[in-house]
Parts: structure tokens; C-alpha cells; sequence
């Protein structure tokens, strides 16, 4: 199902374009099909919490993933700009439930063990970023720059020559949408739209022998061992965790919604280098998911957090130094720089805040998913702004804030968890005193 997941996520930056084209809009008005989609997420993952505590957990996914198989099929078809939206926010909350039932899935199964097996299960949503790209190039529209700088819109086998306002209109941040009767995009989404639906008969499959499978998990799950922590410092640290994903999820979204973008507008590639230069990203970030089921075996799970954060603030910077002078090396170089440091994160905290602040309930995973996808939300707009009224270069600019705010938000996290294990050291002292004293 993550596979699926990052199948579509790797998909929809590549066809942002097309889906412009079809509807006609601007890139301000097009990310907001990005934004409708976040914000169903938002809705969708808050659900997930009261949903899944209901039960009927297989009957759920199965439900919504062929809903959603449905949608996605139906969107290349949309011409109404309102009407994507619709459709975009219903697809977006159909994802959130079934995103956040899977995360809740694996920590019932595994419990405080997770760690590997989390890292494991997110790296089929990289592989599914990686294979995207590549099997959504071939029907994409291409644009060519010629050396006056004057967009040209082609499919793959043909070349439509755009009229002498297609220049004027571009830079206004609007595509042509004549010829848009030849794109082929509408291929690309029905290949996830069947991926989609046989993730649907998987978990109908699933539910068929939901009852025994059910009662042998329960009792062989591991327990968990909660940590009786003041209230304040539980919110706190819940609080700065959520900001903590809120960033990640901007970072990763940004690179994943606006990376194709920004090599067509500011780099002047055509949209097929772009899908290649997504693949590199999704190719680390699988690369990176990978390597995390080994690393944390290892290592601590803070010293990792540390590690990846660190390098993940200086590639935001490379990138954003060698795009500055639109240096082709740097793409290649930070893009799957980032994607590798950011591939564990997400499973990583969630492990984190297992581990070291207390226990991670499904409400717990629905709570952080809401809050924190608000930075998947708001990423479109911001950044659809910024590029779309300033400079393509913001798309650098956020990553480079981004990372930095995630940098520091992790130190603040590490200085709570030393006074969590403090107290508890100190409370432990205690006890023995007043025991050595009643002997």
C-alpha cells in the first residue's frame, strides 16, 4: 500500500504541468489541486484516529482505496477548474485514512520493536516514487526552450509550435492549452488508478480471514512500556514533535510537488529531464529507507536524527548556492542528497517519540499526522505564490528555512528528552534512598 502511496506522490509533480494545461490555469491556480489534496489529507488522517478505534480496519482500507482508484482515474479527465479541486480534496481524504491506518497498523503489529520494520515498510513508498516518474515520462507534454527563450508545448511524438504570446503567457505563469486534446496523461493515471484497485482486493482479501489473523496477533504482539511523564511536558513535547513533522513534510513535498517544475521554469529543462531528476531523488530517498532498516539496528535513534537533520540542512544549502547560478551539477548532486537524509526521518521520529517520551497510540499517529501535514497543505500555496509572483529560486529558499527550522527544532526536543531522563534518574535515586533508610 506505501508503494502505492509513493507511486502517487512521484507522479503528480511530473504531471502538475499537464493537469495546468487541462484546466487552463496558472501555476498559482494549479497548486491549489495540491493544496485541496493536503487539506483532505489533514481531514482524512484526523479521522483515521476515531475510524480505526471503531474497528473494521480492513473493511476501511479496502473501501477507500478503491474509492480512491476511482478518483484518480477520473481526474486527467477534468476540464473544471472547481471541480478538480472537489476532486482532488475527496482523493486527498480517502489517503489520509488509508496513510495513517497503515502507520497505525504497523505499531499494533510490532509495538516498541518497530523500528526496522517501520523503516521497511516506508521503503516501498520510495520504491513506488522511484518507478512513478519513469512510468509517467513517456505520456507527459514536453517543453522546449530554444536560445531566444520562448516555450515551445510538444507531446512525445509530436511538436506543436506555441504562438508568439506563448512566451508572454509563460512567464505569467500560465501554459498555452491549445493541442491539449493529444496529451496522454490521462494513461499515466489510470496505470496507478489499476495499481490502486488491486490494493483494494488485497486488503478485501485480507478481511476474509481478518478473524483468526486477529486473534493470533493479539497474543503474540509485544508489549509496550509507557512513560509516566507531567502533562506539560507530554504537550510540549507532542507540540514540538508536530513541528517537527510539519517541516519534514514541506521539505519533502516541496521537492516532490515543485522540484519538476523548477528545472522546466528556472533550470529551462524539458519536463522529461525533470522526471528524471525526480527519480534520483525517489531513487536516494529508497536507497536511504533501505539503509535505515540496518542503521537502526546500530545506532541510537538520536544520534541518527542528528546526523541525517545535519546533512539535510547543508544539501539544502548546496542547492540553493548552485541553482543561484544555475549550475546542472547541483540538481544532480543535493536532489537525491536531500532524498537520502530525508527518507528515514518520518518512521525515524515516530520511533523517537516511542522510545524516549511515551507511548504512540493510533490516536497519537492521527494527531501528529493531522498537525503535521498542515505543512503539506500550505506548501502549494506558499510556495505556488512565491514562485508564481517573485522567482523560481523560493523553491531553494524554502528548503534551505525548512531544514534549518528542523534543525532546530530537534535540539530543543533533545534538550526536553535530557530533563525527561534527568527527573526519571533523579526520582530513581529517591526511591532507593527511602528504601536503604527503611532498612
Amino acid at each position: 500500500m506505501l508503494e502505492h502511496k509513493g507511486w502517487n506522490a512521484g507522479q503528480l509533480g511530473p504531471a502538475l504541468p499537464d493537469l495546468q494545461v487541462i484546466t487552463n490555469t496558472t501555476l498559482d491556480e494549479a497548486s491549489y489541486y495540491l493544496t485541496a489534496l493536503s487539506l483532505g489529507f489533514l481531514i482524512g488522517a484526523l479521522a483515521a484516529g476515531w475510524i480505526f478505534r471503531k474497528g473494521h480496519q480492513m473493511i476501511t482500507m479496502s473501501t477507500l482505496t478503491g474509492v480512491f482508484a476511482i478518483l484518480t482515474a477520473v481526474i486527467p479527465w477534468c476540464k473544471y477548474y472547481v471541480l478538480m479541486i472537489i476532486l482532488f480534496l475527496i482523493r486527498g481524504g480517502a489517503r489520509g485514512v488509508i496513510d495513517t491506518g497503515c502507520n497505525i497498523m504497523i505499531l499494533e503489529i510490532w509495538g516498541k520493536h518497530n523500528g526496522p520494520y517501520m523503516q521497511a515498510v516506508h521503503f516501498m513508498y520510495a520504491v513506488g516514487g522511484i518507478v512513478s516518474p519513469l512510468a509517467t515520462a513517456p505520456f507527459l507534454s514536453i517543453r522546449v526552450h530554444d536560445v531566444n527563450h520562448t516555450s515551445k508545448y510538444t507531446n512525445i511524438s509530436n511538436y506543436h509550435n506555441l504562438s508568439e504570446n506563448s512566451s508572454a503567457s509563460f512567464k505569467s505563469g500560465k501554459i498555452d492549452s491549445q493541442e491539449t486534446h493529444n496529451s496522454s496523461v490521462h494513461f499515466a493515471f489510470a496505470i496507478t488508478a489499476a495499481f490502486a484497485l488491486s490494493c483494494s482486493f488485497i486488503f478485501l482479501y485480507f478481511l476474509c480471514r481478518s478473524t483468526k489473523q486477529t486473534n493470533n496477533n493479539a497474543d503474540h504482539s509485544p508489549t509496550r512500556v509507557t512513560k509516566n511523564l507531567p502533562r506539560s511536558i507530554r504537550l510540549m513535547s507532542l507540540s514540538l514533535m508536530c513541528a517537527t513533522f510539519w517541516f519534514y513534510l514541506f521539505l519533502e513535498k516541496a521537492m516532490v510537488f515543485f522540484l519538476p517544475t523548477f528545472t522546466l521554469v528556472h533550470m529551462e529543462w524539458t519536463q522529461l529531464q525533470g522526471s528524471y531528476a525526480a527519480t534520483t531523488y525517489w531513487a536516494a530517498f529508497a536507497i536511504g529507507r533501505l539503509s535505515g532498516i540496518i542503521i537502526t539496528h546500530r545506532f541510537k535513534t538520536d544520534k541518527v536524527l542528528a546526523t541525517y537533520i545535519s546533512v539535510l540542512t547543508l544539501s539544502s544549502f548546496g542547492l540553493m548556492i548552485t541553482t543561484l547560478y544555475q549550475k546542472d551539477i547541483g540538481v544532480w548532486i543535493f536532489v537525491p542528497m536531500s532524498g537520502f537524509c530525508q527518507s528515514i526521518l518520518f518512521p525515524l521520529l515516530l520511533s523517537w517519540i516511542e522510545e524516549d517520551f511515551f507511548k504512540v497510540t493510533g490516536k497519537i499517529v492521527s494527531v501528529i499526522m493531522f498537525l503535521g501535514s498542515i505543512g503539506t497543505m500550505v506548501t502549494p500555496i506558499i510556495l505556488g505564490y512565491l514562485i508564481d509572483l517573485f522567482t523560481p529560486m523560493w523553491f531553494p529558499y524554502a528548503e534551505v528555512i525548512a531544514s534549518v527550522c528542523m534543525l532546530i527544532l530537534y535540539f530543543v526536543l533533545l534538550l526536553i528528552r535530557s530533563k525527561i531522563v534527568f527527573d526519571h534518574n533523579e526520582n530513581q535515586t529517591c526511591i532507593s534512598v527511602q528504601e536503604t533508610n527503611k532498612e
